[in-house]
Protein backbone atom coordinates (compact mmCIF):
# COMPACT_ATOMS: atom_id res chain seq x y z
CA UNK A 1 0.00 0.00 0.00
CA UNK A 2 1.55 3.51 -1.46
CA UNK A 3 1.60 5.47 1.90
CA UNK A 4 -0.36 8.90 1.78
CA UNK A 5 1.47 12.25 2.47
CA UNK A 6 0.21 15.60 3.63
CA UNK A 7 1.86 18.37 1.92
CA UNK A 8 2.08 21.06 4.68
CA UNK A 9 3.41 24.82 3.70
CA UNK A 10 6.77 25.51 4.99
CA UNK A 11 9.33 28.70 3.92
CA UNK A 12 13.20 28.59 4.74
CA UNK A 13 12.96 29.11 8.24
CA UNK A 14 10.23 26.63 9.47
CA UNK A 15 12.31 23.79 7.36
CA UNK A 16 15.37 24.73 9.14
CA UNK A 17 13.76 24.30 12.37
CA UNK A 18 12.42 21.26 11.47
CA UNK A 19 15.47 19.71 10.56
CA UNK A 20 17.64 21.11 13.53
CA UNK A 21 15.28 20.14 16.18
CA UNK A 22 12.93 17.44 14.75
CA UNK A 23 14.68 15.34 11.98
CA UNK A 24 14.76 12.11 13.33
CA UNK A 25 10.83 12.13 13.17
CA UNK A 26 11.07 12.74 9.54
CA UNK A 27 11.48 9.36 8.47
CA UNK A 28 10.76 9.19 4.95
CA UNK A 29 12.53 9.60 2.39
CA UNK A 30 10.42 11.75 0.52
CA UNK A 31 10.28 13.72 3.85
CA UNK A 32 13.67 14.39 4.01
CA UNK A 33 14.40 15.47 0.23
CA UNK A 34 11.30 18.03 0.62
CA UNK A 35 13.57 19.26 3.21
CA UNK A 36 17.09 19.42 2.30
CA UNK A 37 15.72 21.11 -0.94
CA UNK A 38 15.90 24.74 -0.40
CA UNK A 39 13.67 25.89 -3.36
CA UNK A 40 10.70 23.30 -2.54
CA UNK A 41 7.70 24.61 -0.63
CA UNK A 42 5.43 22.08 -0.19
CA UNK A 43 6.88 19.78 2.63
CA UNK A 44 5.53 15.79 2.45
CA UNK A 45 4.79 13.69 5.74
CA UNK A 46 3.01 10.96 6.77
CA UNK A 47 0.42 11.99 9.45
CA UNK A 48 2.21 9.85 12.24
CA UNK A 49 5.47 11.54 11.08
CA UNK A 50 3.61 14.86 11.40
CA UNK A 51 2.34 14.48 14.90
CA UNK A 52 6.22 13.33 16.02
CA UNK A 53 7.68 16.10 15.16
CA UNK A 54 4.55 18.52 16.78
CA UNK A 55 5.22 16.40 19.54
CA UNK A 56 8.84 16.94 19.87
CA UNK A 57 8.91 20.78 18.41
CA UNK A 58 6.25 21.16 21.31
CA UNK A 59 8.98 19.41 23.85
CA UNK A 60 11.85 22.35 23.04
CA UNK A 61 8.97 24.98 23.17
CA UNK A 62 8.59 23.90 26.57
CA UNK A 63 11.95 24.18 27.75
CA UNK A 64 13.06 27.67 25.30
CA UNK A 65 14.23 30.24 27.71
CA UNK A 66 14.75 32.73 24.51
CA UNK A 67 11.16 34.72 23.58
CA UNK A 68 11.98 34.92 19.59
CA UNK A 69 13.15 31.17 19.65
CA UNK A 70 9.87 30.65 21.75
CA UNK A 71 7.86 32.69 19.42
CA UNK A 72 9.24 30.95 16.23
CA UNK A 73 8.02 27.58 17.86
CA UNK A 74 4.93 28.62 18.74
CA UNK A 75 4.17 30.04 15.22
CA UNK A 76 5.39 26.52 13.58
CA UNK A 77 3.60 24.25 15.99
CA UNK A 78 0.16 25.96 15.22
CA UNK A 79 0.58 25.91 11.71
CA UNK A 80 1.57 22.33 11.34
CA UNK A 81 -1.53 21.78 13.82
CA UNK A 82 -3.82 22.96 10.99
CA UNK A 83 -2.64 20.93 9.05
CA UNK A 84 -3.16 17.78 11.08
Amino acid sequence: MKEQFIFVDLDKEQKAIIVDKAWFYASAAETKEDLKNKRKKWIRFSRNALSEIIGELSYHYNRCKNNYDSMLLDELIMHLEYYL
